[in-house]
């Protein structure tokens, strides 16, 4: 009995520690970054179609950039603060953080086709900072920055399912990006890259950034993490996070 207990506790030992390293931070190193004529980047994301970034900007305008950061176009919206940015096939979405509204711009023309408010009743400036699609769930995801940290599931027409509280991973998150089965948070003030279940929210990894103020995250065709700085209106390339 004793040598089975203690084969027990040995083990439940090993796992606690393959869970606690787990959880430690991998710090990464860029390969490079590029000045970006875009003020206050606040997020980003990559189109596989067009080979080019949008980015939005706290001053309310939406950017569209090639991979060095030179702008191609822009659209503004006036009394707006875009913290969110995502893009499908047909469409962008930029999310304004104090009015709570999901701009849905045509891709080919830039013009506004839809707007939806979505309700949160936190503080103005601690609301929505991150917007992706999880094709595991089939649904839009809202994640508020901080006080608490809320990932709000959208359906298809936008429309609240589902809201799950993971203020325990991080002290905000800044932006939310969905990559190869698995979602990627960012915490501008932790300067951390986080991988959870796109299911559960549950932490698989972290890793540390040695950027500061970072607001925007993507990953391009071939898997490069991309990250804005808001700050230094930098956009740095990493290396996929799990190259060996």
């Amino acid at each position: 009995m004793i040598q089975k207990a203690t084969t027990v506790l040995v083990t439940g030992l090993c796992l606690v520690s393959l869970s606690v390293q787990a959880q430690k931070a991998i710090k990464l190193k860029p390969t490079k970054h590029v000045s970006i004529a875009v003020p206050e980047p606040s997020d980003i994301c990559y189109d596989a179609a067009s080979n080019s970034c949008y980015i939005v900007s706290d001053q309310g305008i939406l950017f569209e950039t090639d991979l060095e950061g030179k702008v191609i176009r822009k659209k503004e919206e006036k009394d707006t603060d875009f913290e969110a940015v995502y893009v499908d096939s047909n469409n962008v979405y930029a999310v304004d953080e104090s009015g709570r509204t999901i701009y849905q711009y045509d891709k080919k023309t830039f013009k506004v086709t839809k707007t939806t408010t979505v309700r949160y009743d936190g503080p103005k400036n601690k609301g929505y900072e991150s917007f992706t699609f999880n094709p595991i769930k089939n649904n839009y995801v809202l994640v508020t920055e901080s006080s608490p940290i809320l990932v709000i599931e959208l359906d298809l027409s936008f429309n609240v399912v589902k809201q799950t509280d993971i203020s325990g991973i991080a002290r905000d998150i800044s932006s939310a990006r969905f990559y190869k089965n698995d979602l990627y948070l960012l915490s501008d003030e932790d300067m951390m890259l986080i991988k959870v279940n796109p299911d559960t929210y549950d932490v698989i990894q972290k890793w540390s950034l040695p950027v500061i103020n970072p607001e925007g995250l993507a990953f391009d065709k071939d898997g490069n993490l991309l990250i804005t700085c808001d700050d230094m209106q930098r956009l740095y390339y990493f290396n996929h996070p799990e190259t060996k």
